[in-house]
């Protein structure tokens, strides 16, 4: 059977018996001749550009859009932290505040761009979108060409322990941290960009496809979302092994390498790739015109699934048009009423908060609990990441798509998900053997006046240490923070070339020579539980982005379709001010907490050296436990307060009999007769004085 619909004077013909079934899409004929709506820039429109002028097309740009959107916010943005820290003197509390700007940006400027932006021309706000987003990347990469040389203590003389000297460490002020000013602006830029993706950019690829395909389209499009922060932390990773300077100096000068504490890698390296990957998205989003030739097909075929059946507050009738600046306040209180919307929120905002804390902070988790050089830890996050959220959107999607999931079915499966990552998170308190620190987590030999958390001891009191720079000795497998820590007052070379230092008074004579030495770096340590982190890790990851694609959908189809890009923009800014924006600040304060020795600067704290690693994984699991727990709580109650629509009961009530092969009774749902010939009769009736806009009309297919 086919039906024809006129829609503002363009004629689309459906294959309804296909679109039944669900084996193809509308189908839209040659009859549409919209200028509007065709690919190209003013009259320049050839018909081989309009070969692209279609959902799959748009969809793979969107996805290239968000793999680099990932690349750099939530992929080499996370990988840089700790470098950030070490470079710029950071304590983690303000380095969390680098990716608390992007989304606060994102949630002030989201909610408007998305009512600005909910009419026609979307994929032009796309492009401008890539544009800022590529601004924010060179903004990014600024403070290495404004800064000198990286100082990691070579201009430093003397290592060893000094005592009877005095000792007068020269202070300056570097006003290195005030460029975290810098790098904020750069995520705020980002956020503009970012938000205008992930509301404008979900609605236009919402109304381009059918209701049935559109939890596996946007299943897709986050499924390579994912897939950009999995990159950013392989490639970030891998830049981190290269020195932050080698383009200022002869590498040949430089006296330290990659497992040392001391290294910074070129975090800088990888803004310039996405600021050329934006700037190169511009360009074929900008072709897209009004909307895309299939979208008003569409919109004729949907029916109404809005919660509890309710009207549009804006007087709109589904033509996509851009809603009037009066109407902000009415359709922002429709939407605040609507309680399976505003539960969804507030289950995202729990979400925001445990993953926009673990994304920053995991790869330094895994650098400090492992004992890991920074690339290994962003490479094994990398590999946890991308199968995991990638596997966790896609599947999620795939699931409700395969088996019809409706609302509340969508609600359900993301209750179900939240509690088995309830019983996952436990992988918090995987740990190895802590190894054995002098001042740390053990006390000093022979001394006195001093405890397992403080380096300075009456070993070492006279030898006018400092912690300024790290630099790590081993004696007995103990480790000690420097060699003046250790009170050691000579040093050698070995036939390795390797420092050797002697007369360590806090250091235990050797049972057989009597000897105090010790040598320079860590002690050795192995440890397999890393491995079986991982891999829970991954497990973790996948159960934790399963509900991501169903909330999204569900919310969708609880939301009257003119107000569902600002309902994006709506959700995403309570998501970020109440989830991701204290997500990171959270996460880097009780970070700080468990700093047992700071980098000090003119007696000020700035970044911090060692952890106590058993109160930071305490920490991070008691949040990630009232996090996820409000997560299931809030899915819960959108489940039993969504009230589906009378139309959408009817056609579910429709299709249950044609299923079993039984006849249709008469029934009457909600003041309605929704079933049999008499009640087709009715319907009929109701679409012929509504217009094909008002009613309910037969031809038109329902998928809840």
């Amino acid at each position: 059977m086919k039906g024809k619909h006129v829609n503002n004077g363009h004629k689309y013909e459906i294959n309804e018996s296909k679109m039944s079934t669900g084996s193809n899409d509308v189908i839209v004929t040659d009859d549409v001749k919209g200028e509007d709506v065709k690919c190209g820039y003013g009259t320049c429109k050839p018909r081989t550009l309009q070969k692209f002028n279609n959902p799959k097309f748009l969809l793979f740009v969107m996805c290239v859009f968000t793999v680099s959107q990932g690349f750099v916010v939530n992929g080499i943005n996370n990988v840089n932290t700790q470098s950030l820290e070490r470079r710029f003197r950071l304590p983690s509390s303000r380095s969390g505040l680098i990716s608390s700007a992007y989304d606060f940006a994102a949630a002030i400027f989201g909610v408007v761009i998305s009512f600005v932006g909910s009419g026609r021309y979307k994929a032009r706000w796309l492009s401008g979108a890539a544009f800022v987003m590529g601004l924010g990347s060179l903004t990014m990469a600024i403070p290495h060409f404004t800064t000198g040389l990286y100082d990691y203590g070579q201009g430093v003389v003397g290592t060893t322990c000094n005592k009877g000297a005095n000792v007068t460490e020269a202070c300056e002020e570097t006003g290195l941290s005030n460029y975290l000013g810098v790098f904020m602006t750069g995520m705020i830029l980002h956020g503009v960009g970012g938000c205008i993706l992930y509301t404008v950019g979900v609605g236009l690829l919402d109304d381009s496809v059918e209701a049935t395909k559109s939890p596996l389209y946007l299943g897709i499009l986050y499924g390579f979302a994912s897939l950009g922060p999995g990159l950013g932390y392989i490639v970030g990773g891998q830049f981190l092994d290269i020195y932050v300077d080698f383009d200022k100096v002869d590498m040949s000068t430089i006296n330290i390498d990659k497992t040392d504490p001391r290294w910074v890698g070129a975090w800088w390296l990888a803004f310039f790739i996405t600021m050329t990957t934006f700037w190169l998205i511009v360009v074929p989003l900008s072709l897209y015109g009004s909307e895309l030739p299939s979208s008003q097909a569409i919109r004729a075929t949907r029916i109404s699934q809005m919660h509890n059946g309710e009207h549009d507050a804006s007087g709109g009738h589904g033509k996509n048009k851009r809603l009037p600046i009066k109407m902000f306040p009415k359709v922002m209180c429709s939407l605040l009423r609507n309680a399976p919307f505003v539960f969804t929120m507030l289950a995202g905002a729990t979400e925001g908060v445990l993953t926009s804390g673990f994304a920053t902070f995991v790869p330094k988790y895994i650098q400090n609990k492992f004992g890991v050089t920074s690339s290994l830890a962003a490479l094994y996050t990398g590999a946890a990441a991308v199968p995991g959220a990638a596997g966790g959107m896609f599947l999620g999607g795939f699931i409700c798509n395969r088996l019809k999931l409706k609302v509340r079915g969508m609600f359900k499966f993301s209750v179900i998900t939240c509690l088995l990552t309830l019983v996952s998170i436990n992988i918090m308190w995987i740990s190895c053997e802590e190894r054995p620190f002098a001042g740390v987590n053990r006390g000093y030999y022979n001394a006195s006046g001093g405890s397992k958390d403080e380096v300075v001891s009456n070993c070492n009191r006279e030898c006018g240490c400092s912690t300024r720079y790290y630099k790590p000795v081993c004696a007995q497998e103990v480790q000690y923070f420097t060699a003046c820590h250790a009170g050691c007052e000579s040093e050698s070379k070995g036939k390795d070339g390797s420092l050797i230092y002697g007369n360590c008074s806090c250091i235990a004579p050797d049972p057989v020579t009597n000897a105090t030495l010790a040598t320079e770096g860590t002690c050795a340590s192995g440890c397999s539980m890393m491995y079986l982190f991982i891999v829970l890790f991954f497990i973790t990851i996948l159960l934790t982005f399963l509900p991501s694609t169903p909330s999204d959908s569900a919310t969708l189809r609880c939301i009257h379709e003119d107000h569902r890009t600002f309902s994006m923009g709506l959700k995403w800014m309570f998501i970020r001010l109440l989830g991701t924006v204290p997500g990171p600040v959270i996460f880097g304060a009780v970070t700080d907490t468990a700093c047992v020795v700071w980098q000090e600067e003119c007696g000020k704290p700035t970044s911090c050296w060692i952890y106590d690693n058993s109160v930071v994984s305490r920490n991070y699991f008691l949040i990630a436990l009232v996090a996820k727990g409000l997560s299931m709580l809030s899915f819960a109650l959108a489940y039993f307060l969504y009230k589906p629509p009378p139309e959408a009961l009817a056609q579910h009530e429709l299709s249950a009999h044609a299923h079993d092969g039984s006849k249709p009774e008469m029934s009457f749902v909600n003041g309605s007769f929704r079933a049999g010939e008499f009640e087709v009769g009715v319907l009929e009736t109701e679409a012929t004085h509504n217009g094909p806009t008002g009613g309910a009309s037969q031809e038109k297919t329902t998928n809840l």
